[in-house]
């Protein structure tokens, strides 16, 4: 998975400039909505402050996803038994059952090349029976029943005297057990004739007796071969939730510099002092409807797909859905946009739990909380452990396609580490990728041109279509500085999209006073927790 921080993150970073998403979309965050809060208490006191503000979110009908978290222990902390040690005895778990299930799989292999062995012959027995046709099957008896019959007694061995025994053989039918039928019918002499009859005798006794016994192996190495694939399934079923656990503790250093702190150049991670360190990093997203009141004036409730006044799923959101894919290297499909929007949209009064958009709000109140832990203890005897949790809290007011934004990047995530899973642990799904890939190798052919398509007229408007949309995405890119450059002010005549385009005096002054409600109550309750007076 990779590790190169949030696509959101460089979207709020770009939106600073108002100018680019007015009326396409709401990213605002006021600058007094944002707080560094610091506070040291004794063991166990950080934690919770955490936990008493997680839990407190549903019951303001609010909505919190935890998008990251990393850990850093110091060997020389008890702690690190508990955690880091943890992971490792995970990581040997996952060590023994890929080769467990690597065992599976060429144990699986070998029976089920024995079974399609014995599925071939079984083939060739029914299909001699239903169209009376025993070409097949006498090969196969010469190849692999009279070739061990010992030497100078095979058909094989004949041929020096009897260059066409072999397909004299072939060519018999199994009612002739006559000499001169057989004489009569192939043309040969006596000699060859007689040696025919007692091969064709042999042939007729080893279809009898052999046949039974192929469907009785037949059933046997097939049974074994469907134990071993559900063996493969289920090792691969019980190292998934394994794997899950080892990503989830993502030690700091394990992070590309810049996402978490340097523990390398940190003067307060020093182990060799005799203390113990460790540090524990969270990033939530919380949000709510935000729904702005404006007398004598109804929203028009438009017959958007899914049931939103609006429909979320835009171009602003397409274009950075495309940015999603390539940070995760995931597909994210339209028909993945429309099923999130359907299975997770509720109503704002009340709002479900577990439904993060209301399909009558257009904007949300939302919070950026990055939350690190750090766990202090000093030797004695005049040591003491100590709690530092530390919150940085920003509030921002954004549209319901943001939001879309932020959901599709957790489903990304999401996906994300599902493929490492399935890469790793090598299912059924990752099977299939390498499947497309070889399919690639081999492309289906054209399919011939319909007779409309024939038409000249037809295949030159759909010619002239085809250019005009690749000159089209050509001119975009070329003229891109040109339509940068005219947002700088044909926004103060055009608007550009459904949200609201004026930003100094509605939305600075009026919408997010809801926000700053909002951003109160979690302030106010990190304050409480650390027991400072608000």
């Amino acid at each position: 998975m990779p590790e190169l921080g949030l696509v959101m993150d460089e979207l709020k970073e770009w939106a600073k400039d108002q100018k680019r998403v007015i009326g396409k979309a709401v990213i605002a965050s006021p600058f007094e909505m944002e707080m560094f809060l610091d506070y040291t208490t004794q063991r166990g006191g950080g934690s919770n402050i955490y936990y008493s503000m997680a839990y407190q979110f549903h019951k303001w009908d609010m909505h919190a996803k935890k998008v990251e978290e990393w850990m850093e222990v110091a060997p020389s902390f008890e702690y690190y038994n508990l955690t880091i040690e943890q992971k490792h005895k995970i990581e040997q778990t996952i060590k023994q059952g890929l080769g467990q299930a690597a065992q599976a799989v060429s144990d699986y292999e070998l029976v089920a090349h024995d079974a399609r062995r014995y599925k071939e012959m079984l083939d060739y027995f029914s299909e001699a029976k239903k169209n009376a046709d025993e070409h097949v099957l006498r090969s196969l008896f010469v190849d692999r029943v009279d070739a061990f019959t010992g030497e100078g007694f095979t058909m094989m061995s004949m041929v020096k005297r009897w260059p066409t025994i072999i397909t004299d053989f072939v060519r018999m039918k199994g009612s002739w057990d006559d000499i001169g039928t057989i004489m009569k019918e192939l043309d040969v002499t006596q000699a060859e004739a007689t040696v025919l009859r007692t091969k064709n005798k042999l042939f007729k006794e080893w279809q009898v007796m052999f046949l039974p016994e192929l469907k009785g192996r037949y059933m046997r190495i097939q049974t074994l071969a469907n134990a071993r694939k559900k063996s493969i399934d289920e090792y691969r079923k019980w190292l998934k939730p394994y794997v899950a656990r080892f990503r989830m503790l993502k030690e700091g250093l394990d992070k590309p510099a810049g996402l978490v702190p340097d523990f390398t150049q940190d003067v307060t991670y020093v182990p060799g002092m005799g203390q113990g360190n460790a540090y524990l990093g969270v990033k939530l997203w919380v949000w709510k409807p935000l729904r702005i009141p404006e007398f004598h004036k109804a929203e028009a409730r438009m017959e958007a797909e899914g049931g939103y006044i609006i429909d979320p799923y835009d171009d602003f959101v397409k274009k950075w859905k495309k940015k999603i894919e390539e940070r995760y290297n995931v597909p994210i499909t339209d028909k993945d946009v429309r099923e999130i929007l359907k299975k997770r949209k509720g109503f704002a009064h009340p709002i479900r739990p577990g439904l993060e958009f209301s399909s009558d709000a257009l904007y949300y109140s939302f919070f950026d909380i990055d939350f690190l832990l750090a766990l202090i203890k000093t030797p004695p005897p005049k040591g003491t452990e100590t709690d530092n949790p530390m919150f940085m809290v920003k509030g921002w007011m954004i549209s319901q396609n943001v939001l879309l934004l932020h959901m599709l990047e957790l489903h990304a995530k999401e996906k994300a580490l599902e493929r490492y899973i399935n890469e790793l642990i090598g299912t059924r799904e990752a099977e299939e990728d390498v499947e497309k890939t070889i399919e690639e190798l081999f492309p289906k052919e054209a399919e011939p041109e319909k007779f409309w398509e024939k038409l000249t007229l037809a295949r030159q408007r759909k010619q002239l279509g085809e250019k005009m949309e690749k000159h089209g995405e050509k001119a975009s890119e070329r003229f891109k500085w040109l339509y940068d450059g005219l947002d700088s002010f044909v926004h103060l005549f055009i608007k550009y999209g459904p949200y609201e385009p004026v930003f100094e005096e509605r939305m600075s002054k009026e919408f997010t006073r809801d926000v700053g409600y909002e951003y109160d109550k979690i302030i106010a309750r990190i304050l409480n927790g650390m027991k400072v007076p608000t």
